[in-house]
């Protein structure tokens, strides 16, 4: 069962911010959720992408998340 997690963050090219995005783990075949704004980062991939900040191939910058 795939986890889903609420990120925050901002855009690289304008700054503005962004909350409550779902990003979703892809390791489950199923249909694609319009709610879902970015799918195949786990928990690693979002600390990962946290400790990068803008050092990422993503247009966008995760600054917290939380497992819902």
């Amino acid at each position: 069962m795939s986890k889903y997690f609420l990120i925050e963050g901002y855009w690289i090219d304008t700054k503005e911010s962004f909350s409550d995005y779902i990003v979703k783990e892809y390791d489950d075949v199923g249909e694609d959720d319009d709610n879902v704004f970015f799918y195949g980062m786990g928990e690693k991939d979002l600390q990962d992408a946290i400790e990068a900040k803008e050092d990422t191939t993503l247009d966008f910058v995760i600054t917290i998340y939380k497992q819902i």
